[in-house]
């Protein structure tokens, strides 16, 4: 196949495949063919972008998440490509220096796929306090009755969807659970969007268990393909335009761990000083703790602000 997508991009003029074909390097010939290149992910001409995808897609092959083999696949990955938003993708790749590293670990004492760290990207733009319409909450944008099956608690003020490591566990586990049950990752991906019984029902009734071949929901037809964009874009951001320095990128601050034993309510501002930190601070490090929001009826909200019974680990800046 690379052989005749080199073919195609000499066809092209202006446009020579660069050494690393696989690696979609590509040398610019002419000032149009680069103006082509910095415009393709809003103007971009069709043949140009579907011969990129082509060619990034092998990425995936050895992920063995998808198989580009159907005209409609390559179209529907290709429209996530064209309507790729620059201003969201730059907040995505400088978040995943800050989320990424715990994920990736996690992921690889699991023995599961690396890709699996996209779909938090796709879920909730890396966002901890991220809400949805269906009322999902976190990174891994957790509906109440799943979080509640795995393991994850909220109460007065509390929501550990909003705890990125909890919230992180709690889905590659559900991650596990989906592709034991359907023996394909694309599967268990499409399932963490759907849901596994609407995943079931679609494959008793079409008879057919290929994610890439099932009609399902609109938005689960597109997830993976989603995903696929998010990691090539993030993984190799300068294969799409993309230029950071070290320092553009978001990093947690030194921090450490306290666990911190509360024997009857207690406010968080109180926490706050117990710690000597600010509020903000305190609220931004461990986003976990649900903090009033809008004007209305503050007064009585702040006076409310507080942590039931219980022990807790809050993050807080490391002593230097």
């Amino acid at each position: 196949p690379l052989v005749q997508i080199q073919e195609n991009l000499q066809r092209k003029k202006g446009w020579d495949p660069g050494s690393n074909p696989g690696g979609a390097m590509f040398v610019c010939r002419t000032e149009k063919a680069r103006n082509e290149v910095r415009s393709f992910a809003g103007r971009a001409n069709r043949t140009l972008v579907f011969s990129c995808i082509q060619i990034l897609i092998n990425l995936f092959y050895a992920r063995k998440l998808m198989k580009l083999q159907h005209l409609h696949e390559a179209q529907q990955l290709e429209k996530e490509l064209i309507f790729l938003s620059r201003k969201q993708f730059t907040l995505y790749i400088k978040r995943s220096q800050k989320y990424f590293p715990y994920i990736e670990k996690r992921l690889n004492d699991l023995n599961l796929p690396d890709c699996l760290k996209y779909v938090a990207v796709i879920e909730s733009a890396l966002m901890p306090q991220a809400f949805s319409s269906a009322k999902a909450y976190g990174i891994w944008q957790f509906i109440d009755g799943t979080a509640k099956r795995y393991g994850l608690k909220k109460g007065l003020n509390y929501d550990e969807r909003a705890n990125f490591e909890k919230a992180t566990d709690a889905a590659l586990n559900y991650f596990k659970d989906n592709y034991k049950q359907f023996k394909s990752w694309a599967l268990a991906i499409a399932a963490y969007n759907a849901g596994e019984n609407n995943i079931e029902l679609a494959i008793k009734l079409q008879k057919t268990n290929d994610y890439y071949e099932l009609f399902l929901p609109p938005e689960t037809m597109q997830y993976n393909y989603r995903a696929i964009i998010a990691s090539l874009v993030v993984s190799h951001p300068e294969r799409f335009g993309f230029s950071f320095k070290d320092a553009d990128l978001y990093e947690w601050p030194d921090v450490e761990e306290k666990v911190y034993s509360i024997s009857s309510s207690q406010s968080i501002f109180e926490i706050a000083r117990h710690f000597k930190v600010s509020v903000n601070e305190l609220l931004w490090l461990n986003p976990w703790i649900k903090a009033p929001s809008g004007k209305k009826f503050y007064r009585e909200k702040v006076k409310n602000f507080i942590l039931p019974k219980g022990i807790y680990k809050f993050k807080v800046p490391a002593k230097k």
